[in-house]
């Protein structure tokens, strides 16, 4: 069983792991694992497809997306009764350390940079009964 790629009109449109007399009967080609869709089929090697850079804006949309999600994700250690043992059973630990980095991902999220962002390592939540 190897790799093989079922070319059209010079363009890789799927992959797929055969028997080499099956794959042959079909006219796929044999190809290296690192290849997929997308790519081109030239004068017997495989090209890679050129990815464009994206753009400022494109970069501060994706910086904004991943900010917004991340402060969906921990809404609920915001709320305030999760750290207060008397309304909560088990209760947040550490929900100050929670505050913190959301508040370091809104301002992500609202200042959204134009450049790659370094967002912060969510906390691990802790428990107390």
């Amino acid at each position: 069983m190897n790799n093989y790629c079922v070319i059209e009109n010079n363009l890789v449109i799927n992959t797929t792991v055969a028997d080499d007399a099956f794959a042959q009967e079909q006219g796929w080609i044999l190809c290296p694992e690192e290849v997929g869709i997308g790519w081109y089929y030239v004068n017997g090697q495989f090209v890679a497809p050129v990815i464009p850079t994206p753009t400022p804006e494109e970069i501060q949309a994706q910086n904004k997306a991943q900010a917004t999600s991340l402060l969906s994700a921990t809404d609920w250690t915001a709320t305030v009764d999760i750290n207060n043992p008397v309304y909560a059973n088990p209760y947040l630990t550490n929900q100050n350390e929670f505050l913190a980095y959301r508040s370091t991902v809104r301002q992500i999220a609202v200042n959204s940079p134009t450049t790659p962002a370094s967002f912060p390592v969510e906390p691990v939540a802790q428990w107390s009964n």
